[in-house]
């Protein structure tokens, strides 16, 4: 499932929302919290905000998924170049 999540993020290419992911992979937003913050922490993302106040500070210019969005909730993003280009293989479960 965690691969599964990077490669979301991957083909977003930008900010998603937990809601959205959850949406994106057919499971309950609050399932993907504890596999969010350990990709968080293991450096694989990165939480740029929550819902609206995301957009005024997101280091993403451009980002189509939030603008103009009324969406809630904690959003996140790959965090670095590598993830991006599909070096972000190895994800740990501890």
């Amino acid at each position: 499932m965690l691969l599964q999540i990077i490669e979301e993020f991957r083909q977003a290419r930008g900010v998603i929302t937990r809601s959205e992911l959850g949406r994106r992979l057919g499971v309950e937003a609050s399932a993907l919290e504890g596999m969010l913050q350990l990709l968080v922490r293991q450096g694989k993302l990165r939480e740029v905000g929550t819902g609206n106040k995301t957009c005024a500070h997101c280091p993403v210019s451009g980002c189509v998924q939030m603008k103009g969005s009324s969406a809630t909730g904690r959003a996140y993003q790959l965090a670095t170049e590598d993830c991006l280009k599909n070096n972000c293989r190895e994800v740990n479960d501890d």
